[in-house]
């Protein structure tokens, strides 16, 4: 049987399809045992069609997070709706959606996994450190209240040490995270913005 033939339009709800199928799929059962097969099943497709949207599983994972981190960012620009800055109170909220994303699919993958994605996958793949900062310091020139004299390697380490407990939950003492984690978010804010803010 010949493969089916998309236009543009079903070709990206198809692979918007399979990139949500993907995300459920890995937060259920990791990535290592998220096959190709269960997200073709799961989207109703045969296993071959997934090679015609993604080379191998790797990028298939890659796509997933590039395709979070631009929803991540879509939300950003409807906070700002259609305003210069976005007002503290937001800003802060923002940066705890960040952190904490319930669509972040760093939280699902093991130390094995992630070594498994760089391994297969182009450097430019992995931003480094330099290019995350740019990013967060493009974030912050959009939100009011920004301290000048931002340090914005140590609020970058904040931000993934936030993330890291995140992770790494069942390490932590269980009855003082909310509290750890209300003290980090009152250090970073203070490291972002002015005490106005």
């Amino acid at each position: 049987m010949a493969p089916k033939k998309f236009d543009w339009q079903e070709r990206e709800e198809v692979r918007v399809q399979m990139l949500e199928a993907g995300y459920d799929l890995i937060r259920q059962y990791g990535m290592t045992h998220t096959s190709v097969e269960k997200v073709t099943a799961a989207v109703g497709l045969g296993k071959s069609t997934f090679y015609h949207f993604f080379p191998s599983k790797e990028r298939f994972v890659y796509e997933i997070m590039e395709y979070l981190r631009a929803q991540l960012m879509d939300s950003f620009q409807q906070l700002l709706a259609g305003r210069e800055k976005l007002p503290i109170p937001q800003a802060k909220e923002f940066l705890k959606k960040i952190i904490f994303s319930e669509r972040s699919i760093y939280q699902y993958l093991t130390a094995e996994e992630e070594e498994k994605l760089r391994a297969a996958l182009p450097p430019e793949c992995f931003p480094d450190a330099r290019h995350e900062s740019q990013v967060m310091m493009r974030l912050f020139g959009r939100m009011e209240g920004v301290r000048a004299d931002l340090d914005e390697h140590l609020v970058a380490n904040l931000l993934k040490i936030m993330a890291l407990a995140q992770i790494n939950q069942a390490q932590l003492h269980a009855d003082a995270l909310e509290r750890t984690l209300q003290k980090m978010y009152g250090l970073l804010f203070s490291c972002v913005f002015t005490e106005e803010g």
